[in-house]
Parts: structure tokens; C-alpha cells; sequence
């Protein structure tokens, strides 16, 4: 598939991807005569990374992850440390964010109760 192709299956641009690639998190993406040509395998990744980033996790953090990745089985134990930080970071923010909701929920409360003026 080309980058256009891509890019409209991920909902991102091609901008976005070319990026992901300049930046190595893309490292693999095969070229005919100078074109990009990702395969189905390159959607997953690809997948993968725009989840990451909706939740703020770092592009560096995932280049980190990604260097890893391609170095082999060894690494192991360190990318899942990192996915492991990345979830108990996630969690973190999950209770804050709750926390938060309850409060406004509460304020919302005082208002529909006439409380507040």
C-alpha cells in the first residue's frame, strides 16, 4: 500500500507517517524507486503507535520501545517494563480524571439544588 492508502486506513496523515518514519518509528517501511510501501503488517504497528500517542505517551518513549523491539528477543523484559510504566501511569491519570468527574459532578449537584447563586 502506498502512504496515501495507509494513511486514509489509520486515519492519519501522511504528513503524520512520514514523521513516524523520519523519527524511527517506522523502520522497516519498505521503498520501490523512492515510494513508500507499507504491508498489512505495518497497519498493526502502525495501529499500535496511534493509541500510544492518544494517550500522550512520549514519541521518544516509543522510539525507545521501537529500538528495542528490532534489537530481538533479549529486550524483552525492558519493553515490557516500558509498557508496564506506561499502564501504571495510565492508571494513575484514570484517578485523577475520576477524581475529577465526582467533583464537578458534585459542584453540578449544588448548583441544580439551588445551592448556589
Amino acid at each position: 500500500m502506498k502512504i496515501s492508502e495507509v494513511a486514509e486506513k489509520v486515519e492519519l496523515t501522511p504528513v503524520t507517517l512520514r514523521y513516524y518514519e523520519k523519527v524511527g518509528l517506522l523502520p522497516n517501511v519498505k521503498r520501490k524507486n523512492g515510494v513508500r510501501h507499507f504491508a498489512e503488517s505495518d497497519l498493526e504497528w502502525i495501529n499500535f503507535i496511534k493509541c500510544m500517542r492518544q494517550v500522550k505517551i512520549p514519541v521518544k518513549d516509543l522510539v525507545v520501545y521501537t529500538e528495542l523491539l528490532q534489537q530481538g528477543t533479549d529486550t524483552k523484559p525492558l519493553r515490557r517494563q516500558i509498557l508496564v510504566d506506561e499502564l501504571h501511569r495510565l492508571e494513575e491519570d484514570k484517578r485523577t480524571i475520576q477524581q475529577s468527574i465526582e467533583r464537578l459532578k458534585a459542584k453540578i449537584d449544588l448548583y441544580d439544588q439551588g445551592k448556589i447563586k
